[in-house]
């Protein structure tokens, strides 16, 4: 009974602190949600009214696209959602019979202010570091600011040197 009584106080405990987070988290089992925590139903919400789209949906053909569940390690994914609005995704998988796996959802359009003054990135390079968090190529990046490929690629030079990282996952990791 004591053991019975401390896993569920630990149970209650836990989804109180999950409760508490500013990211968005879900926890899914199978193709079903099991959990979501205020800021993710907020957000599903949110999709829902402003674009028509279902965040669950979104999740698991993106999970199907990848390829893979997670296993012992966490998986980060660069999601897309309606009107190229990005998001950073982390998949963990939990220690459970039934395969559950949590997700915590980044919105990264919230976070590129700080971002900016984080790495010291100045407005040009701001909006090519959303732009590649979108998940747009150099052309394309170059077409929509007005600027050569090969311009777009010495922003992100820049960007890659003043945040540390080598590749655009790396980049987009520092936002998960």
């Amino acid at each position: 009974m004591a053991s019975k009584s401390g896993a569920l106080l630990s149970a209650t405990t836990l989804r109180s602190i999950l409760d508490q987070l500013s990211v968005a988290i879900v926890v899914l089992r199978g193709q079903r949600l099991i959990y979501a925590n205020p800021r993710a139903t907020r957000l599903i919400n949110r999709l829902r009214s402003e674009h028509g789209s279902e965040l669950l949906v979104m999740l698991l053909d993106h999970l199907a696209e990848a390829g893979e569940r997670p296993q012992a390690a966490e998986t980060i994914l660069a999601l897309t959602g309606a009107d190229n609005e990005p998001f950073v995704v982390r998949v963990m998988a939990l220690q459970s019979r039934h395969g559950d796996i949590a997700l915590s959802i980044r919105e990264i359009g919230t976070d590129i202010a700080e971002f900016q003054d984080r790495y010291g990135l100045s407005p040009r390079e701001i909006q090519v570091a959303e732009l590649v968090l979108r998940g747009l190529s150099n052309s394309r990046i170059g077409e929509k600011l007005g600027i050569t490929a090969a311009t777009t690629k010495k922003h992100l030079s820049r960007i890659f040197e003043k945040v540390g990282v080598d590749s655009r996952a790396e980049l987009s990791s520092k936002l998960a």
